[in-house]
Order: C-alpha cells, then sequence, then structure tokens
C-alpha cells in the first residue's frame, strides 16, 4: 500500500473516504507532463497537464525545479479551466528550496460523480496549471519529482471506486514527462553545444539535465551503466533552445534500474559530451 500523503489525509479529514488502496492500473498510462515553457512579458509559463484513464478526486503533485542557489523563482501557479469546480487547488511554493507541491481535492465533504475530473487522453482540455517563472540569465529550470515522509508527498493521481459495493479511494502513480524546452523566438538563444550536470544527483527515483542547441539539430542522448551497457536513450530533432530532458531511473523495458555510476552522452551535429550521474537507493 502506497503511503498515506498530506493529501489523503486532509481528504480523510473531509470525510470524503474511508479506506485507501493502491490500485493496480489496467487501462492506459495515465502521465503527468510538463510542455514546453512560453515567454509572456518577461516570465516563463510551463503547463502542466495530467493524462487520466480515470475520474480523479484528488492530487498530489510535488515538483522541484532546480537547485537552491540558482536565480530561478516561481512567481505563482495558475490553476485552469479544467479544475475551477474543484473544492481545494492549493500551490506550496519554496523558492529557497526551488519546490514546489500542487495540492488538488475535487470535493471536501460530499462524493459527487460530477465533480471528479474527466477521462482525459490528448488535447488542450489535459492542462490543469501554468508554472509561472522568472529566470535569470544563464538559469534554466530543470524538473523532477520528489518525496517527502513528513508530511508526506508523493506524485499520486486519486480516484474513488466502488469495491464490493463500498466506496474506496484508489492511488495510483502516474508517469512523469518533462522534456521541457526553453525559447523566446531566439533573444535567448545558447550560443554554443553544452551538456549540463543533472539534478538532483544523486537521485532517486529521477533527474534531468539540460542540452543547450545553438541551432536546430537532430540528436541523442544515451545513458551507459558502469560496464558500458545502454540501458536508456532518447533521440529525435529538437529546435534551437535549451531542452530540458527527464530519465525516471528506468530502462528501455520500464524497470528501475540499481543503483550504482551511470554515464550519460549527448550527441548532436557533431557535438558530443559525457558525464558522470549516481543512482543511489
Amino acid at each position: 500500500m502506497k503511503r498515506l500523503t498530506t493529501i489523503l489525509l486532509v481528504l480523510a479529514l473531509g470525510a470524503m473516504f474511508a479506506s485507501v488502496a493502491q490500485a493496480k492500473d489496467t487501462g492506459n498510462k495515465d502521465v503527468l507532463r510538463l510542455s514546453d515553457a512560453v515567454l509572456e512579458n518577461g516570465e516563463w509559463k510551463v503547463a502542466v497537464h495530467v493524462i487520466n484513464d480515470e475520474e480523479l478526486a484528488a492530487l498530489d503533485i510535488p515538483l522541484r525545479f532546480g537547485q537552491p542557489n540558482e536565480n530561478i523563482d516561481l512567481v505563482r501557479v495558475d490553476f485552469s479551466k479544467r479544475v475551477d469546480d474543484w473544492d481545494f487547488t492549493h500551490a506550496q511554493i519554496d523558492n529557497q528550496a526551488k519546490t514546489v507541491i500542487l495540492g488538488l481535492i475535487s470535493e471536501l465533504v460530499n462524493m459527487r460523480a460530477s465533480a471528479d475530473m474527466k477521462v482525459s487522453a490528448s488535447g488542450d482540455n489535459t492542462k490543469i496549471a501554468d508554472l509561472v517563472f522568472r529566470v535569470g540569465e544563464g538559469h534554466v529550470p530543470q524538473f523532477t519529482t520528489f518525496t517527502t515522509q513528513s508530511p508526506g508527498h508523493e506524485l499520486t493521481f486519486i480516484y474513488n471506486e466502488k469495491v464490493e459495493g463500498t466506496l474506496q479511494v484508489q492511488s495510483i502513480q502516474p508517469e512523469f514527462e518533462a522534456n521541457v524546452s526553453f525559447k523566446d523566438g531566439g533573444e535567448q538563444l545558447p550560443t554554443e553545444y553544452a551538456l549540463s550536470q543533472n539534478f538532483p544527483n544523486p537521485f532517486n527515483p529521477s533527474t534531468s539535465f539540460a542540452l543547450s542547441l545553438p541551432e536546430a539539430s537532430d540528436y541523442s542522448v544515451r545513458i551507459f551503466n558502469i560496464t558500458g551497457q545502454q540501458v536508456k536513450s532518447f533521440s529525435g530533432h529538437l529546435e534551437a533552445g535549451v531542452h530540458t530532458i527527464l530519465w525516471d531511473g528506468r530502462n528501455e523495458q520500464g524497470s528501475s534500474v540499481a543503483s550504482g555510476v551511470y554515464f550519460y552522452k549527448a550527441e548532436a551535429s557533431g557535438f558530443t559530451e559525457t558525464r558522470k550521474m549516481m543512482m543511489l537507493k
């Protein structure tokens, strides 16, 4: 059973649910996705999308967006129309630690099916919020999830389900996708190719790093274990800009990798760079 998170404690205090269980998701994958950043009036907006195949009753979304000494501030969180009717939408921002915890609950007292978040697999109606940043020159947010013990937080989607006639709360840990690009039409494009050190490092379960491209380019990033065996790869075509790549600590088969040292190698238009990172469970 998944640890009770703070959001579940709030649900319990609201007398919404009688029990909590971790469900095995037998439908399509559930995803928390961050989209490319958009520059508006000197502020960067990163959209938060929820792709779900259950009607969700609550969300617990802890995100880390940088290192404590970086010139990156999360100014505010603008929740979207998709959660306008929800009773509780809260963003706990800590710009010193560079973290934000989004907590959302559809109904605090009475459970209504109409209040739950409807199934959505694609399109504009997946957005639940915009993260609005002010970013200093030379700094780029890098996104990962994190967990806390007291109070407890973990990336979790929550929904109601009838089990043998009793309404229960089921929890699912969704996939996290955060390959976010920051670009503004060329005014702040990088002048050279670069691969940043991953953050956090050591990491568990996920980490991210930035790939800087001064021009549009095909690219590949390959991750190897200490024996030189490739465990994961990313590739494609990216426009000029700074692109954040998230690795969730899983191999190509979707299994979590073992603790240890890993190397990640980026290649793009003749540029090659390799860096080292550590998974520590």
